[in-house]
């Protein structure tokens, strides 16, 4: 009687034995968990920029009150239905951090199936943005679907192992592309007024959100120096000038830092992704970019409350 009831904890013990170890647990959370924070970090900073972009332009049409522009535009370009796709991208990669965090750590199979629906809506909506008529393949459907699909059974460690292998396998290849994506909107185009002259290169990429901020900043420095050279402004208009002036200043060496963080997060969040399948097949492989791209992420949300003062 005794060996009967002992079975079936024996057998659950020897299926759990074969689910994530300690280090692979830590590596799909450690990339799960940049992943989420970076994709966070990102959209706020994305609509702070718009928000300082629309100041800038505010000073600058103030300051052109001799040749006003032939239309107002606040914002620079940067409205928000301009930067919809970039917020759906990192909705996509916020969510797809929070499904591998849920089934790395989290044993409430609820809260993992209300990640995995996310998760599937976000991403498909990301890729309708560029793509109207994207539907997810069965593929990516089932390894997603699999999971919603065990909420009320007990989610022994083999199952999680399972179920994260199935969804990287899938959907790898199209986070890497998600994340390339953000490159332009996070690293400054090669000929960039906000980059030294003397390291300008022959433009390459597309313009994103940074260069819009870079335009605005580089014009509002310009025209405020050009009042400032003036002899015939108040003190008051000058005033105006000169606060103008630092404060397109300090946006462009913001916009310098972010830029050459931003360059090196895309790059480590791409090759951290690549490694990710890897730790979840070899017991014992630890993936060093993942690592490096943790710390990247914690240096740029260092930079970022620097910069801002928070």
């Amino acid at each position: 009687m005794l060996l009967k009831r002992a079975y079936p904890l024996i057998l659950a013990l020897s299926v759990a034995g074969c689910g994530l170890t300690t280090v692979q647990k830590q590596q799909v959370a450690q990339f799960a968990t940049a992943t989420e924070s970076v994709a966070t970090t990102t959209q706020d900073q994305f609509k702070t920029t718009r928000d300082k972009v629309i100041e800038l332009e505010r000073r600058r049409l103030i300051m052109r009150n001799a040749a006003p522009p032939k239309s107002i535009d606040l914002d620079g370009g940067l409205s928000e239905a301009g930067i919809v796709t970039q917020i759906a991208t990192l909705k996509a990669l916020q969510s797809y951090g929070d499904i591998l965090n849920k089934l790395a750590t989290n044993d409430q199979g609820e809260a993992i199936a209300k990640a995995a629906t996310n998760f599937m809506t976000q991403f498909e909506a990301a890729n309708q943005l560029r793509d109207a008529t994207y539907k997810l393949d069965e593929n990516k459907k089932n390894a997603v679907l699999d999971v919603i699909g065990i909420v009320s059974s007990w989610y022994i460690e083999k199952e999680k192992k399972k179920h994260i292998k199935s969804i990287v396998e899938a959907y790898s290849t199209d986070v890497g592309s998600l994340a390339g994506l953000l490159k332009n909107d996070l690293t400054l185009v090669e000929d960039s007024l906000c980059i030294d002259e003397s390291k300008r290169k022959l433009k390459t990429s597309e313009t994103g959100v940074i260069d819009i901020y870079c335009t605005s900043a580089d014009a509002v420095s310009e025209l405020a120096g050009d009042v400032l050279k003036e002899k015939n402004h108040s003190y008051q208009e000058r005033e105006f000038a000169y606060n103008s002036y630092v404060l397109a200043q300090q946006a462009k060496e913001e916009i310098s830092t972010l830029s050459g963080q931003g360059g090196k997060l895309v790059s480590k969040l791409s090759d951290a992704n690549n490694q990710l399948l890897k730790v979840i097949n070899e017991d014992n492989y630890t993936a060093d970019d993942i690592k490096a791209f943790a710390k990247q992420v914690e240096e740029l949300q260092t930079h970022i409350k620097v910069l801002t003062g928070k």
